[in-house]
């Protein structure tokens, strides 16, 4: 697929991971870029794989994800469009802790990691810039591991108070706020069976802690969320 340089050097530029990079730093990363369309379905890259790219979705979607005994996935991270991943295996030269697959037809673009590490061996603000995005990665995996060890109560409380605090708007009913995802992606991401998931919400309503309407929830009683939260 034939490539604008420059266009694609000033997409580079508004992604906040390269963002403190000069226009000619992102030219640099442009020059050496390969974009390619891939179909939903495919593997980018397998668990305990060393990553050579750093990549990025222009459009599509994708997960990261390990499989659990039986055979079932369970959903470290989900992969939108303008936010880098594989950034942690690549840059360490470590091995992959998940699959990388695609979930929608997606054009894909795949940045070799040694013009990155070039660019942060010359620019410092943007070596900073890397290992924050590392730094906040890290946290992010830590907390997912964190609640992947509680019950299946627990891990939807916690998710949604996340939500509470990051995206909620206070009323007199209670503190609203949009789900964010379809609620099987939302049973991926926790670890659990839709049917559970769905248990759970209706336990959540019967007791009055939460209310459910589409995609919509009102949390009613913080103190109870909280508590299911396992002192979260």
């Amino acid at each position: 697929m034939s490539i604008d340089r420059d266009k694609l050097a000033a997409y580079l530029k508004s992604i906040r991971f390269f963002s403190s990079l000069s226009f000619e730093g992102c030219r640099y990363l442009a020059d050496s870029c390969h974009q390619n369309t891939k179909k939903s379905g495919q593997i980018l890259l397998y668990e305990g794989e060393i990553p050579t790219y750093i990549y990025l979705l222009r459009k599509g979607k994708g997960v990261c994800y390990f499989l659990r005994p039986g055979g079932k996935k369970s959903i470290l991270y989900h992969i939108i469009p303008d936010r880098p991943f594989g950034v942690e295996s690549a840059l360490s030269n470590s091995r992959l802790t998940g699959v990388l697959e695609l979930t929608e037809d997606s054009l894909v673009l795949s940045i070799p990691v040694a013009g990155v590490k070039d660019l942060m061996d010359s620019d410092a603000a943007f070596a900073c810039q890397v290992a924050h995005y590392e730094m906040d990665s890290v946290l992010r995996l830590t907390d997912l591991v964190k609640d992947l060890s509680f019950g299946a109560p627990a891990r939807l409380s916690r998710f949604l108070f996340r939500r509470a605090l990051e995206s909620s708007t206070p009323h007199n009913e209670g503190i609203s706020f949009e789900l964010g995802l379809r609620k099987s992606m939302l049973a991926d991401s926790l670890g659990i069976t839709p049917e559970t998931l769905s248990r759970i919400f209706s336990q959540l309503q019967n007791e009055n802690i939460i209310a459910v309407e589409g995609s919509k929830i009102t949390v009613n009683n913080v103190r109870d969320l909280v508590r299911l939260s396992e002192g979260f």
